[in-house]
């Protein structure tokens, strides 16, 4: 069972830290601009057109959040839940 407000929470959590810059050369050489381009974009737009209650609507945004979230580990290992949702799992990066 997802837990919709945790997710929604953490979504927006990630979008607000990459807009404070949080992820400048942590985890790659690019800087606010191409991070939010790459992630914050992608995941204001899924979550945007989800429904929670239509599992279409999840299904289509967790295979869509999935490939975000398995090139940008890096980023979704800091929200769990986030990560939870997209891959059904959370992320340790080591």
């Amino acid at each position: 069972m997802m837990d919709y407000p945790e997710v929604c929470r953490e979504a927006f959590a990630l979008v607000d830290d990459i807009g404070k810059g949080a992820f400048n050369n942590e985890f790659s050489e690019r800087g606010t601009l191409a991070t939010t381009v790459e992630v914050a974009m992608p995941v204001l737009e899924i979550f945007r057109k989800l429904n929670p209650r239509d599992h279409r609507s999840v299904v289509d945004a967790r295979t869509r959040l999935a490939k975000v979230a398995n090139a940008e580990q890096g980023v979704f290992s800091r929200y769990p839940a986030l990560a939870k949702f997209a891959l059904g799992k959370p992320i340790t990066v080591q």
